[in-house]
């Protein structure tokens, strides 16, 4: 059995607006390009990922409004699936969310790909860990 990808208003609910997006991935790209400080390190695996998840959501969520974008939607939902095939399993693997990049189900449904990994990235950030539970008993 397959697990479906999240649907449209569920996977981008908690996106920010399309303008700030867009916004937001110019100076991120900007940052990882040639702008990048000398002095820094090359941009990281992880780096080059966002860039391509946060292109491709936001390709997706104009493609929904603006059906003559579906094929630049299509196109940069095939870069992210093979760039995290390519990462693969274990400890270098970059898919995030339950169904991994190189599964059947994606084949007919890439863009359900990209809104799935997104979906993952924006509820569940690697910024933002799980506290740990609250001790029991009398606060000290």
């Amino acid at each position: 059995m397959t697990t479906p990808a999240p649907d449209v208003q569920h996977a981008y609910a908690e996106a920010p607006p399309i303008a700030r997006e867009t916004v937001a991935l110019l100076r991120l790209r900007r940052e990882l390009g040639d702008e990048r400080p000398s002095y820094y390190p090359p941009a990281s695996v992880n780096e080059i990922r966002e860039v391509l998840l946060r292109e491709a959501a936001l390709i997706d969520r104009l493609a929904l409004a603006d059906p003559e974008a579906n094929g630049d939607a299509l196109k940069a939902a095939l870069e992210l699936k093979e760039f995290d095939t390519r990462q693969g399993l274990g400890p270098g693997a970059t898919f995030e969310g339950v169904v991994p990049p190189y599964a059947d189900q994606w084949t007919d449904d890439p863009r359900g790909y990209v809104r799935q990994e997104y979906d993952h990235w924006l509820t569940v950030p690697p910024w933002k860990p799980a506290l740990p539970p609250a001790p029991e008993g009398p606060a000290a």
